[in-house]
């Protein structure tokens, strides 16, 4: 009996639909562009079909692996005169997140996050990158550098 009901599964032809698969390591802020994509059919309503318009690897994707909302990032819009300053953030956050840098002195700035920190399987956290005013871009760098700046995020 179970064999032919799982003849009879099989022969049902179950609805597919193309759904996209990393051709090839991606790593993190790649933009998923047309070369990078590998459609293949995949039953319909398994996984939540992305929104590839303008996205970006929010992590690393390996060659293979569905290509699925959580694992991209759309772009971040700056106003303004900003320059992007690597600095230690905390783990998880998402480009386009506010922040606040507080100097040693108590002197604040604000910045956006458009590269966020990632650590490895080792534990090793990468810089991320915020977006500073100009007019404030030497003084984070230079703090920054000197591990003198804190980095406060809304919870």
């Amino acid at each position: 009996m179970l064999i032919v009901a799982a003849l009879a599964w099989d022969a049902s032809g179950r609805a597919t639909e193309p759904f996209p698969f990393a051709a090839t390591d991606l790593a993190r802020g790649q933009p998923i562009t047309p070369d990078v994509i590998e459609w293949r059919p995949t039953a319909v309503g398994s996984l939540m079909m992305p929104d590839l318009t303008a996205a970006s690897a929010a992590s690393t994707i390996t060659a293979g692996d569905p290509i699925v909302p959580s694992l991209l990032t759309g772009p971040v819009t700056l106003d303004g005169d900003v320059w992007a300053v690597p600095i230690g953030l905390p783990v998880g956050l998402q480009p386009g997140s506010s922040v606040r840098l507080v100097f040693q002195d108590g002197t604040a700035t604000g910045g956006v996050v458009v590269q966020p920190s990632s650590e490895d399987s080792l534990g090793l956290v990468t810089d991320g990158l915020v977006a500073v005013p100009r007019t404030d871009a030497d003084a984070v760098a230079l703090a920054a550098s000197n591990s003198e700046i804190v980095v406060l995020v809304r919870p």
